[in-house]
Formats: structure tokens, sequence, C-alpha cells
């Protein structure tokens, strides 16, 4: 995949005019930061949580005093569904609920704050994600890259949201993600220049449901890079010498039991022996006969 084609085209065909009325589902971080940077970029804005019991009043003070921003919570009715173009998930908010699903049969675009601040940063995306470990490596990585690089953002699951910078981003910048499962779960073209899977074990399976969709959601949707060794070279490789099979011939008193423990180190391996010869008894051979002993 070249990435530089994919982002061109993805953030084209949404700073369009075609799209201008964009829904950010869910008021938490993510949401917050999401769509401050919709409204900076002159996009009409509805924030909603599906919580009717929250502090509007506090939601649009964490929006900022010149927000433009309508806030809608609990019911969200099909004439407002009707008029969107976008809608922009924070992780938070499981992707499967009802009104999700009617949003996605209407053609409604589904995207998470990842893929809306990809759309807009700019630079290079190193990119973390795994069940465990993924705090630690990004911080730990953030600050490699600071002493590498002048412009560096440490962003993501970590608590500081990617959309919050990705408007300060330069052409050199490089935003270090920790992302989680629940935010690769709306991607789209999201293309990091590196990423790595620390690790996957059973976890979130209430969201997931299965381990073998949470597996899909890390492994799967996190797309790696084109042209790695520009980042990270790669050692010369060694040219490749095949092992030859060794032609044996059987003297008195040898067993195949012997001449494993001498070959492989392990006496056991004479079960491998005598299948590689079509030998049916292993405790019966000739001295005299020939045997391919196969190769390490």
């Amino acid at each position: 995949i070249d990435c530089n084609e994919v982002n061109h085209e993805h953030s084209n065909s949404f700073r369009g005019e075609s799209c201008e009325k964009v829904l950010v589902f869910g008021s938490g971080i993510s949401g917050i930061g999401a769509s401050k940077l919709l409204m900076e970029v002159g996009k009409e804005v509805i924030l909603y949580d599906g919580n009717k019991d929250l502090d509007i009043t506090k939601i649009e003070e964490q929006l900022g005093k010149d927000c433009s921003a309508k806030v809608i919570l609990g019911e969200l009715s099909d004439e407002v569904i009707g008029t969107l173009e976008l809608v922009v998930m924070s992780p938070g908010v499981p992707t499967d609920l009802p009104i999700v699903n009617k949003m996605r049969e209407m053609g409604i675009p589904i995207w998470g704050e990842i893929e809306l601040a990809y759309a807009y940063g700019k630079g290079d995306v190193l990119a973390i994600t795994g069940t465990n470990g993924k705090t630690t490596t990004t911080a730990l990585l953030g600050e490699i890259m600071k002493n590498y690089k002048e412009s560096v953002y440490v962003v993501g699951n970590i608590g500081n949201p990617y959309t919050t910078v990705a408007l300060d981003m330069e052409d050199d910048s490089v935003a270090v993600a920790e992302v989680s499962s629940f935010q690769l779960e709306t991607i789209h073209t999201f293309c990091p220049k590196i990423s790595a899977i620390l690790n996957i074990t059973p976890d979130h399976l209430n969201r997931h449901h299965t381990m073998e969709a949470y597996i899909e959601a890390k492994e799967d949707e996190i797309v790696v890079v084109e042209e790695p060794e520009k980042v990270v070279p790669e050692p010369p490789k060694e040219p490749e010498i095949k092992p030859e099979d060794i032609t044996y011939k059987i003297k008195w008193g040898d067993t195949l039991w012997d001449i494993a423990d001498a070959y492989y180190k392990n006496p056991w391996n004479y079960k491998k022996i005598a299948r590689y010869n079509g030998i049916r008894n292993p405790d019966y051979i000739i001295s005299g006969t020939y045997i391919k002993i196969p190769a390490k």
C-alpha cells in the first residue's frame, strides 16, 4: 500500500464540500477532541451521547466558549440521522449498537477518531497495539523519538487524543500512537509508517464477543507500511546453503538409535531415519547396506 497516496485521496474525499454535517458519537475526551478538530476546519458538528443524564452545560464548557457544535443527549431522532454525512465514533462506544447499525445500513460512513486525525495530520505515524504493555512501550518510543526529532507527539489511548494535535503536525512531525482494539475497529485507511503488535491475550471479550474478533481487530486492521527498510535497515541476507542428506553404510552392531544419537545428538530421532528410509522395523537393519540420514 502506498501510504502517501492513500492519505491524500482519503483526506481530499472528506475535506471536500460534499461532506459538511458530521456527528461525533460519545462526549468523552476523544469525542471532545474530534468535535474541536471538526469545528476548526469548518464542519457542522453534532456531538451526541446516549446518556441523557449527562450535564450538557459541562460538555459545552469542554468544547469551548466559541463552540458552534450542537450537543444532543439521550435519543437521536431519525430526522437528525437523515441529515448526517459522516459519523465519528469515540472508542468507548460499541460499534454494534442498534443505532450505529442503522446508520451503517443507511450508507453513512462510520469512522473512528483515529481515522479522522489521520486524515488531517501530517508526518509519520508509529503505532503500538497489543493487550499489555502498550502505554509503557508508547511512552518509551516517544522519548526515543524526541531525542532524534524536533516535532514529536505522543497520542492515542495513552490519554492524549490524536485529534487534539493533528492540525499542529507538519510534514516532518512524528506521532507515536497507542492504539487500542476499540480504535482499530473503525479505521479504513490508517496507515502507520511502523506498526507493532506487542501481544494478544484474551481481553475485552464483552466488547468483541469472541477471541477471534478481538484478534482480527488487533491484527487484520492495522496496516503495515511500505518500504520499512528506510526506517530500520535490515542486515544483508547470507546466501542460503541447503544441507544435504548423508549416505551411511551400516556396520555390524549398528542400531538406528546409536546412529541418531551420533548425528542428531538425540537418539529418539531414530524414528525419523526409519521413516525416511522406509524401514518398518527399526530393530532390524542389515550390515553392509546403505541408508540416508536426513539433513539437520
